[in-house]
């Protein structure tokens, strides 16, 4: 949705960089939350308030970094529609 939207705001190369560098962070901290996940599985396989600790940090992370691209996505659109 984000790409279809650069499309649509016809957004300049420094648009295309932003977005993209932001879409680039959220998928590598979703990746970075994943392994995080795995090793906390693989360590302690039974529940674990610090491992529930762990795991719920790690989707913060996410959250955190969904946010911010969201605000830069925002930031993006507001810019391409202003009156210049």
């Amino acid at each position: 949705m984000a790409v279809a939207a650069g499309i649509a705001l016809r957004l300049p190369p420094l648009g295309w960089g932003l977005l993209l560098l932001g879409i680039a962070f959220v998928l590598a901290v979703e990746l970075l939350n994943t392994a995080l996940e795995a090793v906390v599985d693989l360590v302690s396989p039974d529940d674990h308030p610090l491992a529930k600790i762990a795991k719920d940090v790690a989707a913060a992370a996410v959250l955190v970094a969904a946010a911010g691209a969201v605000a830069v996505a925002v930031t993006l659109a507001a810019w391409a529609i202003a009156p210049r």
